[in-house]
């Protein structure tokens, strides 16, 4: 500790260099800033987090960012003033200020440096939801400030570039070894959308929550069928983690959502305040292991460079009998004929969701790959294009609850028009669905002044 004093006096006794960790540090808090938001926005993020999580990561973010300035600048330092370059020092925080990078963003959706480590999965497989890889990050990087106070204050004269590397290969092993481990618990984080208890609700409008949320549900004009069974049978959903992880979120499955996932039902499929937590993640089972061209040949598999392991939507499931990319369109679970696979791709592709700003046809959350095989199932029991939409409406609204008051909010207002009358494709597209459609609704409610409490519920993008 005496030593890091010493390195601090001697470094920040010049202006120049209290100039450049300042323009370091905000340049990295930018950086945070701008990673954020190409996975979620800002106001998403602080929607689907609880506090404590949210604390925590900005902490934690703020942590880092001061370490990566102080160690650049004495790297500056060490580079001016010795004349040697620290080979050591400059891996160790290399290393650091990548692990810090990678863990930005929403637990799920963030993250998308992780293949980089080898690492297919989304932060939501961390127990706690990414945030020991910051933690890791601090570490190392304190790791590295401290050899670079011993090279400055001149009790180093050389340090083996060894070392560095097995040091810096381990910080790697245990960031992959992590989220491997059988841990369930997750301290912070966002949970799935939960059913919402309209009890609570004083401040919205029940009107017209109502209109998003009907209290008797939105029906569609077809059945489950077999799908739950054979989705046990192929192992894309594990019977036990399925049942566990409701009742760990106090939230058991009913007898009749047991039924649907181990037998089968002719009942058809109803949305609901209280099982859309349910549906949430039966459908997205259903659309991970459904084979389909859109996953076999869509903007998973170009984005994901070939390999789709790596977004939420595929690391992020943890409710498979094991590796969720086993299951990966691997059964045709929905059979859909050539026109019925077209008539789900075009539908999909121009119904947005809030919670990023990609479209259905690139399902890389829960929420997409979800609404993708209620699609599905939908086209293969014949449902036209339009109940299509209109389904796309009213799942979209169950499982966005507050985006959807707010936008109901915005045409109510802006155009005198209810969200039970709004035409599903316009409210369904980028313009107004995707996260910054959604984000430039709410900028125009603020500015009119018109600030309501939007309805709790709904969730982030995890199990």
């Amino acid at each position: 500790m005496k030593e890091i004093r010493k390195t601090l006096d001697k470094v920040y006794s010049q202006p120049s260099y209290v100039t450049l960790s300042g323009f370091i540090f905000s340049t990295f808090m930018l950086l945070d800033y701008f990673l954020l938001t190409r996975t979620t926005s800002w106001q998403r993020f602080i929607q689907d987090n609880n506090s404590t999580f949210t604390l925590a990561t900005l902490v934690l973010s703020f942590i880092n960012n001061v370490f990566i300035a102080i160690v650049m600048t004495a790297l500056v330092y060490v580079f001016e003033k010795i004349k040697q370059k620290s080979h050591t020092e400059m891996a160790n925080s290399t290393m650091g200020v990548f692990l810090s990078l990678v863990s930005v963003g929403c637990a799920v959706c963030g993250g998308f440096l992780l293949p980089l480590l080898g690492i297919a999965a989304s932060l939501t497989a961390f127990p706690f939801l990414g945030l020991e890889i910051k933690i890791l990050s601090i570490v190392l990087l304190y790791y590295s400030f401290s050899i670079l106070s011993l090279r400055i204050n001149g009790h180093l004269k050389s340090q083996s570039f060894k070392r560095s590397f097995l040091i810096g290969l381990a910080f790697v092993l245990v960031v992959y070894v992590i989220p491997r481990l059988d841990i369930e618990y997750k301290a912070f984080g966002t949970l799935a959308a939960k059913p919402i208890d309209s009890s609570r609700n004083e401040g919205a409008d029940s009107e017209l929550f109502e209109q998003i949320n009907p209290a008797n549900g939105y029906e569609l004009p077809v059945t489950f069928g077999d799908l739950g069974p054979r989705m046990l049978s192929m192992g894309v959903i594990d019977k036990d983690k399925f049942i566990e992880v409701y009742e760990q979120n106090q939230q058991p499955l009913t007898d009749e959502q047991i039924k649907i996932l181990t037998q089968g039902s002719d009942e058809k499929v109803t949305i609901t305040r209280e099982n859309s937590y349910f549906l949430l993640n039966f459908f997205w089972a259903a659309g991970l292991g459904n084979k389909s061209k859109v996953l076999t040949e869509g903007d998973m598999m170009q984005y994901g460079n070939g390999r789709a392991g790596g977004f939420a939507s595929t690391g992020g499931w943890s409710l498979a009998k094991s590796d969720p990319m086993d299951y990966y369109a691997k059964e045709a679970l929905i059979p859909m004929t050539a026109e019925q696979e077209a008539l789900v791709e075009s539908v999909a592709s121009n119904i947005y969701r809030p919670c990023c700003g990609n479209s259905t046809a690139f399902p890389d959350c829960n929420h997409g790959m979800a609404l993708l095989s209620v699609l599905q199932l939908m086209a293969s029991q014949g449902a036209t294009e339009d109940e299509m939409y209109q389904a796309g409406k009213y799942f979209s609204a169950f499982w966005f609850p507050s985006n959807y008051y707010d936008l109901a909010l915005y045409f109510q207002n802006k155009e005198q028009t209810e969200f039970k009358d709004l035409d599903p494709r316009k409210l369904l597209s980028a313009e107004y669905s995707s996260s910054q459609g959604w984000g430039r609704a709410k900028q125009w409610l603020q500015d009119q002044g018109i600030v309501e409490q939007p309805p709790r519920g709904g969730g982030g993008c995890g199990v």
